[in-house]
């Protein structure tokens, strides 16, 4: 079919949507690419073509159609979008609050040692293996904890995907567990300084492991690994260790410590350039 055809029926599609930079979004096909579709200067690819068709509702034969079948077909049925992604929704207009956070994660891309002090292991310091990588302009987050070392436990490794954004002020890191996804984090960090940008810290708020999934709050402790790491090695030095053991720094100790103050009228992460 002509590809005017395609063009004009995608132009009456993207009629019912909110804008097209919505469409674009939730598609999350780049704009300018979109728009191509929309003058006629090009075709989707084979993908591109089945995640429209899906959107909107309809098949790929029924969008090639002539232009005056295709409104005729339309009027008669409503092209529906798929239910609304919430979480999709919230992650775009942190974007919008934000147009620079893609380049600005670009500096914290890598891998890195993540501490806490667990709730249900009192007296230990959690080490777990995280990384952080770019893809398609957003920043994701995959993160694995090891309990080899704790008996009558049936599940050894957790492991964790997210999403991270850069406010311009702070780090927010969303993260879920992937196997009983009852476990949910969201974590706050502040931005290394430059002579400093080995460290991160902040505060994670989720649901806990424990049987009784208890709410926990933690001071967290990310510290950089590098870009490329020896991820069998990187893994085995993961796990659960003493608070007293002499493989974790006492810079990390301190910052770990889920403590509060006399003068403190609420749990407030420490910067790492307190220590």
């Amino acid at each position: 079919m002509p590809a005017d055809n395609f063009s004009e029926n995608l132009h009456l599609l993207c009629s019912y949507s909110q804008s097209i930079s919505d469409v674009c979004e939730r598609l999350a096909i780049n704009r300018q690419q979109f728009h191509r579709y929309l003058n006629g200067q090009s075709r989707p690819s084979r993908r591109n073509m089945l995640r429209i068709c899906d959107y909107f509702g309809v098949e790929e034969y029924e969008i090639l159609m002539k232009a005056d079948d295709f409104r005729k077909l339309v009027a008669l049925r409503k092209p529906r979008e798929h239910e609304a992604d919430p979480f999709g929704d919230y992650i775009a207009k942190l974007h919008r609050i934000n147009p620079s956070a893609s380049q600005a994660m670009i500096p914290f891309t890598g891998y890195y040692h993540c501490y806490y002090r667990p709730v249900e292991f009192p007296g230990k310091i959690q080490r777990s293996l995280l990384r952080i990588h770019r893809e398609r302009g957003f920043t994701y987050v995959k993160n694995i904890e090891n309990y080899a070392s704790v008996k009558h436990r049936a599940r050894k490794k957790l492991k964790y995907t997210g999403i991270a954004f850069h406010t311009g002020e702070r780090i927010f890191v969303h993260e879920r567990e992937m196997n009983a996804q009852q476990m949910m984090w969201t974590t706050v960090l502040y931005p290394a300084q430059r002579d400093q940008s080995s460290v991160l810290t902040g505060l994670s708020l989720g649901i806990s492991s424990a049987a009784t999934r208890d709410i926990a709050c933690y001071r967290v402790v990310w510290e950089a690994l590098g870009e490329e790491v020896n991820l069998r090695k990187a893994l085995e030095s993961s796990g659960l260790f003493d608070d007293q053991d002499p493989a974790i720094s006492g810079e990390i100790k301190s910052a770990t410590l889920n403590n509060l103050s006399s003068d403190e009228n609420g749990f407030v992460a420490q910067p790492w350039v307190h220590f």
